[in-house]
């Protein structure tokens, strides 16, 4: 899915996208690397992530989506990664 997707950087996170290659609802993957610090911090960032994800709207359908955790996104509320989701999504026009 990297090799083939589109990246788009925010501040507190980024998303990778492709076209789903079967119709349906979207999937989605959320990444938070060992660079982020320990476990705690690494799953509170992708749970931070999911209700973000929830907040601006859901998966759309027909994509798989990627979402990837940098060392800002622990730190941020969901509401502020919610709005730069949006943003991205508005960008990746998706």
């Amino acid at each position: 899915m990297m090799r083939k997707g589109r990246r788009y950087n925010g501040d507190l996170l980024s998303i990778s996208f492709v076209p789903a290659a079967t119709e349906g609802p979207g999937r989605v993957a959320f990444l938070a690397g060992k660079r982020l610090g320990n476990a705690v911090w690494r799953n509170r960032a992708k749970r931070v992530l999911r209700t973000a994800l929830a907040a601006a709207g859901g998966v759309p359908a027909n994509v798989d989506l990627l979402l990837i955790a940098n060392s800002r996104t622990p730190s941020g509320s969901s509401n502020d990664i919610a709005e730069e989701i949006a943003v991205l999504f508005r960008k990746a026009h998706i």
